[in-house]
């Protein structure tokens, strides 16, 4: 949902968001904050009330911040790439600041853990894929099947077509970056129970995204697809064959191969 969100964004406004982990690292915070400040119940059903209000909490944020700091300059790479580098680090620091560089969490929507194959699974963890499996069908459907979706669709092909052809780009633009922020911190609001929630989260969600889009190719939503099940199963071999210490690692080896040696990814188009 991370690598989609990011795509998604360049694909359509051409920005290249490097603020994107921070909206993962925000869902999680937020849940924290919504369930363990605001309301101070134990309860389940808080739990996931306080998820969806984290959700539209970081869609908001990330809306306000297209509108103020982005729309103005969206067609230059340059600036774009900086001012989110430097709103990301600014965040970070913000919630080190206020919560500390110590971990925070929440409860599990699921208790306990579950033994599959010798493999001892926490059953939090079970719910990701069903949910994805939910999440990345609607958005299909939503860019396939609706008006405002079509529009955003068509942006992402020719923007300038789009333009002449009477298409409103710039909300189409400002629809999407809501859109992949609230993937970005779902995922984050999904992870918070079972990881660690601190400041530097964003950092490695945000190169794994960067190095999905670029396996699949820079603006396919079906290549980051493919490329997060390739990514992640390389982590995975890499764990168990080699050391779990450089599970990290293979992020940024994919991105270096990629660039040398297939630079269009899996599903891209070669630009000249």
């Amino acid at each position: 949902m991370v690598a989609v969100g990011f795509v998604l964004v360049f694909s359509v406004g051409g920005i290249l968001n490097l603020a994107h982990g921070t909206f993962y690292m925000l869902g999680a915070y937020f849940t924290f904050i919504f369930y363990s400040l605001v309301f101070h119940s134990a309860k389940g059903s808080v739990l996931i009330f306080s998820l969806i209000l984290a959700v539209l909490s970081v869609t908001a944020l990330a809306c306000l911040i297209f509108h103020f700091l982005l729309r103005r300059k969206i067609e230059s790479l340059v600036y774009t790439m900086v001012i989110t580098l430097a709103l990301a680090l600014f965040v970070s620091e913000i919630m080190s600041l206020i919560f500390g560089v110590s971990g925070t969490s929440v409860p599990s929507l699921i208790e306990g853990s579950v033994s599959i194959s010798g493999i001892k699974i926490i059953k939090h963890q079970l719910i990701f894929l069903p949910i994805t499996a939910i999440i990345l069908p609607l958005l299909w459907l939503f860019l396939k099947r609706t008006k405002i979706g079509q529009s955003i669709d068509a942006v992402s092909q020719n923007r300038i077509g789009s333009l002449l052809m009477g298409v409103d780009v710039e909300k189409a633009t400002l629809i999407t970056s809501g859109l992949s922020a609230a993937l970005a911190a779902l995922a984050g609001a999904l992870v918070a129970p079972v990881s660690s929630v601190v400041p530097e989260m964003w950092l490695f969600p945000l190169i794994k995204a960067f190095a999905i889009a670029i396996l699949g190719g820079m603006g396919s939503l079906p290549g980051s697809i493919i490329a997060s099940f390739l990514l992640g199963y390389a982590e995975v071999i890499t764990s168990f064959l080699i050391d779990e210490q450089l599970t990290e690692m293979v992020s940024l080896a994919v991105i270096v191969f990629v660039l040398i040696f297939k630079p269009a990814g899996i599903l891209g188009y070669k630009t000249s």
